[in-house]
């Protein structure tokens, strides 16, 4: 991800399980260029892995995304930082989810 001011952030997702079309479960890192996993740059006490649960379910003829996002092997400080961090991981998803709303609508 490039930030506005130029600098790069790299992430790493090491999936476990994929059952199409229902769910996808990877740990999820920040990491380098070169796939080793590293320390959030901006958090020191983020935790180093992250499990994220993804499920697809059919709603009324839509599709229900649902996410579950949690600390993996983590320390007490490191779970309370993340849970500190669940506002900004919530807006970070939405704008996300909004901006492939919007690129699904277009095609």
């Amino acid at each position: 991800m490039k930030l506005p001011n130029g600098s790069e952030m790299w992430g790493k997702f090491v999936y476990r399980e994929i059952v199409a079309p229902e769910k996808i479960v990877l740990v999820n890192s920040f990491s380098d260029a070169n796939g080793g996993v590293t320390r959030h740059p901006m958090s020191p006490t983020w935790p180093l892995e992250m499990l994220a649960t993804t499920t697809f379910a059919e709603v009324d003829e839509k599709t229900a995304l649902t996410i579950r996002w949690e600390p993996l092997n983590a320390t007490e400080e490191e779970r309370k930082t993340f849970d500190a961090g669940r506002g900004g991981m919530t807006q970070g998803w939405t704008g996300t989810l909004d901006q492939l709303d919007a690129y699904v609508k277009k095609r």
